[in-house]
């Protein structure tokens, strides 16, 4: 297959044949949790107006009412690079601490549903989209990439095919993350360091 232009989208998944990218995004789990349905009651409790939750910690929450009434509770847990079945299982335990401390009494609520995926995080945290290593790319969203990538693919659609540059990020600077060469061995590092400064908030 051959192509004159190609977008690079791949995001935490990029692999071993983009080195230039990957030294620039570290993969980090995002994983989340679904009780059963809650009673009307308990929604009165967790969720009054049915609204959309994030808190502000390093290592966050964030939270909503699935359409059939489930509390959806998801997070970073853990710092790892990993999504697999053990280590979405070992995420879900963290979680459901985290869900109960925030919501004590679901404590002992049955969770139905535990699953998680790798989100790509660059150092400062913001995306990145342009032009490199002969690749057109948007990538790095930082796990803000549901509805940011979408939009992102309209404006390097557009940026490709020569109509507009609409790139909000044209031109910004995205150095290598040191020591960094694809394999994000320093994340146990990173959540203790952020867990530290949860603490003492």
């Amino acid at each position: 297959m051959t192509a004159d232009k190609v977008l690079l989208a791949t995001g935490a998944y990029t692999d071993g044949a983009f080195p230039w990218f990957r030294r620039r995004i570290v993969p980090v789990g995002s994983f989340i949790i679904a009780t059963r349905p809650l009673t009307v009651e308990e929604i009165a409790r967790t969720v009054p107006g049915n609204r959309t939750y994030v808190n502000s910690r390093n290592i966050g929450n964030y939270f909503r009412l699935s359409p059939d009434n489930r509390l959806i509770f998801g997070g970073r847990a853990r710092f790892s690079g990993r999504s697999d079945q053990q280590s979405d299982a070992k995420s879900g335990k963290i979680l459901r601490a985290a869900m109960a401390e925030v919501f004590p009494h679901l404590a002992d609520i049955q969770i139905d549903y535990c699953w998680g995926g790798l989100v790509d995080m660059t150092a400062d945290r913001y995306p990145r989209a342009g032009e490199a290593d002969g690749l057109y790319f948007s990538m790095g969203y930082s796990g803000h990439g549901a509805q940011l990538a979408t939009h992102m693919g309209e404006i390097m659609a557009d940026l490709i095919t020569g109509r507009i540059n609409r790139n909000p990020w044209d031109g910004l600077p995205w150095t290598a993350v040191p020591f960094h060469t694809g394999k994000p061995w320093f994340l146990p590092l990173v959540g203790q360091y952020y867990k530290f400064l949860d603490l003492i908030r």
